[in-house]
């Protein structure tokens, strides 16, 4: 079967102008879609995500797959508005490898769905410095408490929540309980 990688890789050759929209190979439901703007990869879209952080998780989603992803190949003018990036796909291809590398040491730390979270408040007088994705899960601990409510409305990549809430767990600034 294709990887969107390979996809990608063929529509940047050709100076594709359009977009690349993932459908589940499953039941055909769309899944999201990647826009290519003269052979460069110009915005993604995937759930909440958009930019760089969709784009990689659609092909870490694509390459760890059970069920593959069809691909839909538009040739079409691309607005303005999806146009969040400028990337050629030697770029995309290298800080993939990066980023995947963390993908995969972060899926080993990922917390069981159903445990229940809850900020310690002393954590806004702690002496602790608190990173940019810790305070953005920080944010969405104070709507959900779930872990998998947290996965699912945080704006950061699945590897990034993992590891925000491994070093606030460390930094014990959230408390963990069973349901």
């Amino acid at each position: 079967m294709t990887s969107l990688m390979e996809v990608l890789k063929e529509q940047c050759a050709f100076g594709f102008t359009g977009k690349v929209n993932l459908l589940l190979s499953s039941n055909g439901q769309f899944y999201g879609v990647v826009y290519l703007q003269e052979g460069h990869i110009a915005g993604a879209s995937c759930a909440q995500l958009t930019a760089r952080k969709a784009l990689f998780k659609m092909i870490f989603e694509d390459v760890e797959s059970q069920a593959h992803f069809k691909f839909i190949v538009e040739p079409e003018l691309v607005a303005a508005s999806h146009v969040t990036m400028k990337l050629d796909y030697e770029e995309v291809k290298t800080e993939a490898q990066k980023i995947y590398q963390k993908y995969v040491s972060a899926k080993k730390l990922k917390p069981a769905m159903g445990l229940r979270l809850v900020i310690d408040p002393e954590i806004i007088v702690a002496p602790e410095e608190i990173t940019a994705e810790e305070f953005d899960i920080l944010t969405v601990l104070s709507e959900w408490c779930v872990v998998s409510d947290v996965y699912k409305n945080s704006k950061l990549m699945e590897f990034e929540v993992t590891n925000a809430l491994v070093s606030l767990r460390k930094k014990r600034a959230i408390k963990v309980f069973q349901n």
